[in-house]
C-alpha cells in the first residue's frame, strides 16, 4: 500500500477478528478462491433446490396470499373508523397515494385500488375548498380560540410525563454513575502504583460513556506505550492530565445523555469534582459540537447534549409559540387574555421541550397539531379582518407575526434602528435618516413577502417556487432567495419533488391516523414488489437465485412486523393473520439460508492476479450473487502523498478505527523527489526547511533516519491495511495544501490482504 513502505512485519501472535472484519475476510476470500463452501457436491445441486421449493411451497401460498388478505382488513378498518378525517397533511397523502399507485401497477390489487382511490377523495376535499365563500365570511376568533386552553393542558400533562420518563431514566442511570465514581476514585489510587492497570480499568469505564473522543484517546496513548513511542514518564503524564480530563468529558456526556441537561455545578456535584474541572472540560465539548446551552436556571447556564436532528415537534412547537405572540398584540378583551394565558403555558413547555431533547413524538403530535391549526386559522382571521385602510399595520402585523423565520430580527430592527438615526455608533458617525427609511422599506417588504409566502404554504401544502411565483406575483428568483432563507432558519422543510421543481413545506407533526396510513402504503409497495420476485425466482430456482429469494422473504417478514404496531381505535388489524404468517416467513428464511449454506459456491472465473486493484464495490454479478445478503463494507486503499504532508497528526487522532498511525521516520530521501511547485504550497517555514535540507547536502541521502521518539511535524504516515475501512475520516481531517496528503481510492489490494491471511496476521 502507498504510504505503507515501512510496514511492520507480520505478527506472530494470531489476532481475534471483529464480527465485521471477519465477514470481510469471508468475501475476499471467496472472490480470491481461497475458499470452498463443499457441504453437497455440485451434482446434487438441482436435487437441493427441487427439495428446497417442494418444502417451500405450503409456506409460500400462504405468504403470498398475505398481502391481498392483509389490506381487505385494513380497507374495511379504514372506511368504518372514518381513519381518513383525521389526515390532513397532502404531503403525506401524495406520498401515500405514489406508492400505492407503483403497488397496483405491479399488481391489480383490490384492496388497494380501493385504499387508493379514497386517499384521492380526501386529497381532492383538502384541496378544492371553496376559497371565496370563506373569504367572504368573517372567522369567528372566540370561537376558534375556545378549544386551545385545554389543548395546552394536553401538552403540558404530556411535557409533564416526558420529564417523568427522563427522571425514572435518570435514577436508573445513577446506579451506572456510582459505579463510573467508585472505579475513576480506585483507578486514581492505582496510577502511580501500576499505570498500566490504572489505564486498562478506565478504558473498561470509558465503555459505559460511549464517548467516542475517550475511547480513542486511551487506544492511541496505549498503542504508544506498547510500540515504546513515548517513555514511561510521558505516559504516566498523558495518563494522569489527558486522559482523566477525557474521562470527565466522558462522564458529562453520559450524565446528559441519560440523566438529561444541567448547570455546570449540577455536573460537579454528579461526579464528585470541582465545578472549575467541569468547567474546563464542557468548553472543549462545546467547540467539538457534543454539547450545547439549551437554556438558564436562574442565572446559571444549562447544558445539553448536542443530537443530530432536533424533533420536529419542537420546531412546530416553537413556530406556533411565535406565531401567538404576533396575534395576541392584534387581539383584545377576553380573547387576548386567553391567547396571552395559553402562550405563557406554551413558552414554558417549550422551554422544557428543548432542555429534553430527544423524546416520544407520537404522544405530542395530535395535541400540538391541533394547536398548529387553532394558531393558523387564529392568523388567517386577524388577517381578514384588516380593511384596505389599515394595510401599513398588516404590513407590521405579518412580519412581526412571522419572527419565527427571522429569530427575532424584527424585533430588534425596530427597537435598535431608531439609535441609529438619533445617536451615534462607535465610530461617532449617524446613519441618514433617509438611509435608514429606505432600508426599513425594503427590510420590512421581504419580511412581508416571506410571511405571505409561510402563510400560503401552510393553508395550501408543500409548494415550489414556481408555484409560489404565480400565487403572489413575487418574481421567481426572489421566490427563491425567500426559500434558501427560511430552510436555512428551520422554518421550512424539503418535502420531495413535482415537474422537475423542489417542493418546500412548514415542519409538521403527522397526528397517529396519517402515521398508520403511511406506514401502510409504504409497506403495500414493499410486500408486492416482494411477493412478485418470490413468483418469479419460484418458477426457476437456481442456486444464484438464493440470495434474492431470502432477500424477499426477508422483506416480508420485516414488512409483517411493522404492520403489528399498526392499531386503529386500539385494536391491531388482522391480528390472527399477522401471528400465522409470523411463524411461516420465519420458517421460510431459516429454509431458504440453509439451503443457501449448503451449496457450494462456484469457483471464480478470473486468477488471483486478475483481481489486483479490483473495483470491489462493482465486482462481477456472479460474485454479488454468492455473497447474497451480505452488505459490501468499506474498502480502498488509501494513498498517502508525503510533499503534501504537515505531520500534524490530524489524521492519526481523527481515525476511528485506529488504522492510521505517524511513525517516527524521516524519509529523508524522499525531500530531493519534491517538486518546487510542490514546497511552494507548503506552509512557509515547512517549505524553508526542505530547502535548506537540499541546499546543505553534499550528495543525495539514501537512507531514512529513525527517530528515538516522536517529533511534531516529521514522520511517515503508515495505514494498517486491514483495520482500515474506507470511511474517508482521515481524508476529510488531513489539512495539507490542495485537498490533502490523503486520497483514498474506492479499491482494495487483495493480493496484499491475501498475503497476510496466509501468513496468518489475520
Amino acid at each position: 500500500m502507498d504510504g505503507g513502505d515501512l510496514m511492520a512485519e507480520p505478527a506472530t501472535v494470531e489476532r481475534e477478528m471483529a464480527p465485521k472484519r471477519q465477514r470481510m475476510m469471508d468475501m475476499i476470500m471467496v472472490l480470491g478462491g481461497l475458499k470452498e463452501e463443499s457441504a453437497i457436491p455440485l451434482s446434487r445441486v438441482n436435487e437441493e433446490l427441487e427439495l428446497l421449493k417442494e418444502q417451500m411451497e405450503p409456506l409460500t401460498e400462504e405468504l403470498l396470499a398475505f398481502p391481498e388478505k392483509y389490506f381487505d382488513e385494513f380497507l374495511k378498518t379504514v372506511e368504518k373508523a372514518g381513519l381518513l378525517e383525521n389526515v390532513s397533511d397532502r404531503g403525506i397523502l401524495k406520498e401515500s397515494i405514489d406508492s400505492l399507485e407503483e403497488a397496483v401497477e405491479r399488481e391489480d390489487v383490490q384492496a388497494l385500488r380501493g385504499l387508493c382511490d379514497l386517499l384521492r377523495t380526501r386529497l381532492d376535499s383538502l384541496t378544492k375548498r371553496p376559497r371565496q365563500e370563506d373569504a367572504e365570511e368573517s372567522i369567528d376568533l372566540e370561537e376558534v380560540l375556545a378549544p386551545l386552553p385545554s389543548l395546552v393542558e394536553q401538552i403540558t400533562e404530556v411535557i409533564d410525563e416526558y420529564e417523568q420518563n427522563a427522571a425514572e431514566k435518570a435514577e436508573t442511570a445513577e446506579q451506572d454513575l456510582k459505579d463510573l465514581r467508585e472505579g475513576m476514585e480506585q483507578a486514581t489510587e492505582l496510577m502511580m502504583q501500576d499505570p498500566d492497570e490504572a489505564l486498562a480499568r478506565l478504558q473498561k469505564l470509558g465503555t459505559k460513556t460511549r464517548y467516542g473522543n475517550f475511547l480513542r484517546a486511551a487506544a492511541q496513548v496505549k498503542r504508544a506505550k506498547r510500540e515504546e513511542r513515548i517513555d514511561q514518564q510521558r505516559f504516566e503524564h498523558l495518563l494522569q492530565e489527558n486522559i482523566m480530563m477525557e474521562l470527565y468529558r466522558g462522564v458529562v456526556y453520559f450524565i446528559l445523555t441519560h440523566m438529561g441537561s444541567k448547570t455546570v455545578v449540577g455536573l460537579a456535584d454528579l461526579m464528585g469534582i470541582e465545578p472549575s474541572v467541569v468547567q474546563k472540560s464542557i468548553v472543549s465539548m462545546i467547540q467539538r459540537g457534543d454539547i450545547e446551552m439549551v437554556g438558564l436556571d436562574g442565572d446559571a447556564p444549562v447544558f445539553a447534549r448536542v443530537f443530530d436532528t432536533i424533533p420536529e415537534s419542537t420546531m412546530v412547537m416553537k413556530r406556533t409559540v411565535q406565531q401567538l405572540r404576533s396575534i395576541s398584540k392584534s387581539l383584545e378583551g377576553e380573547n387576548k387574555e386567553l391567547v396571552d394565558s395559553s402562550l405563557e403555558q406554551l413558552e414554558n413547555g417549550l422551554d422544557r421541550l428543548q432542555k429534553i431533547g430527544q423524546y416520544n413524538e407520537t404522544e405530542l403530535a395530535e395535541a400540538l397539531g391541533k394547536t398548529r391549526v387553532i394558531t393558523d386559522n387564529a392568523t388567517q382571521g386577524v388577517l381578514t379582518g384588516t380593511d384596505d385602510t389599515e394595510a401599513e399595520d398588516l404590513r407590521l402585523l405579518v412580519s412581526a407575526g412571522l419572527e419565527a423565520f427571522a429569530r427575532f430580527r424584527l424585533k430588534i430592527a425596530l427597537e435598535k434602528g431608531p439609535n441609529l438615526v438619533e445617536g451615534t455608533n462607535v465610530y461617532g458617525e449617524k446613519l441618514d435618516p433617509d438611509k435608514y427609511k429606505q432600508i426599513m422599506d425594503s427590510y420590512l417588504n421581504n419580511e412581508l413577502e416571506r410571511g405571505t409566502m409561510l402563510i400560503l404554504i401552510r393553508e395550501l401544502g408543500a409548494m415550489s417556487a414556481k408555484d409560489l411565483a404565480e400565487k403572489t406575483g413575487i418574481p421567481q428568483d426572489r421566490v427563491f432567495r425567500h426559500l434558501l432563507r427560511m430552510k436555512r432558519d428551520e422554518l421550512l422543510t424539503l418535502a420531495g419533488e413535482e415537474d422537475g421543481y423542489v417542493l418546500y413545506d412548514v415542519p409538521r407533526t403527522p397526528t397517529k391516523a396519517e402515521v398508520t396510513i403511511r406506514t401502510a402504503s409504504e409497506q403495500a409497495q414493499l410486500l408486492v414488489t416482494a411477493k412478485n420476485e418470490i413468483e418469479s425466482i419460484l418458477q426457476d430456482l437456481t442456486a444464484e437465485d438464493i440470495g434474492n429469494l431470502a432477500n424477499s422473504l426477508e422483506t416480508i417478514s420485516k414488512a409483517r412486523d411493522k404492520m403489528e404496531k399498526i392499531d386503529i381505535g386500539g385494536a391491531v388489524i388482522a391480528e390472527n393473520l399477522l401471528n400465522t404468517v409470523e411463524d411461516k416467513v420465519k420458517s421460510a428464511v431459516v429454509m431458504a439460508y440453509r439451503t443457501r449454506a449448503r451449496i457450494p459456491s462456484t469457483r471464480p472465473k478470473v486468477t488471483l492476479d486478475d483481481l489486483l486493484d479490483v473495483d470491489v464495490p462493482s465486482v462481477l454479478e456472479e460474485y454479488r450473487s454468492q455473497m447474497g445478503y451480505a452488505p459490501l463494507l468499506g474498502f480502498g486503499t488509501v494513498k498517502w502523498e508525503e510533499s503534501k504532508c504537515l505531520g500534524c497528526k490530524s489524521c492519526e487522532i481523527a481515525c476511528p478505527e485506529d488504522a492510521v498511525t505517524l511513525k517516527p521516520v524521516i524519509d529523508v530521501p524522499a525531500f530531493f523527489e519534491f517538486s518546487d511547485e510542490a514546497i511552494d504550497n507548503l506552509p512557509v517555514n515547512k517549505g524553508l526547511f526542505y530547502r535548506t535540507i537540499r541546499g546543505l547536502a553534499s550528495k543525495k541521502p539514501v537512507e531514512k533516519i529513525v527517530l528515538e521518539e516522536d517529533k511534531p511535524g516529521f514522520g511517515t504516515v503508515e495505514i494498517d491495511l486491514w483495520l482500515c475501512v474506507a470511511c474517508r475520516t482521515c481524508v476529510r481531517r488531513c489539512p495539507g495544501p490542495e485537498d490533502g496528503a490523503l486520497e483514498l481510492e474506492l479499491k482494495w489490494n487483495l493480493p496484499e490482504v491475501v498475503r497476510q491471511i496466509r501468513a496468518g496476521v489475520l
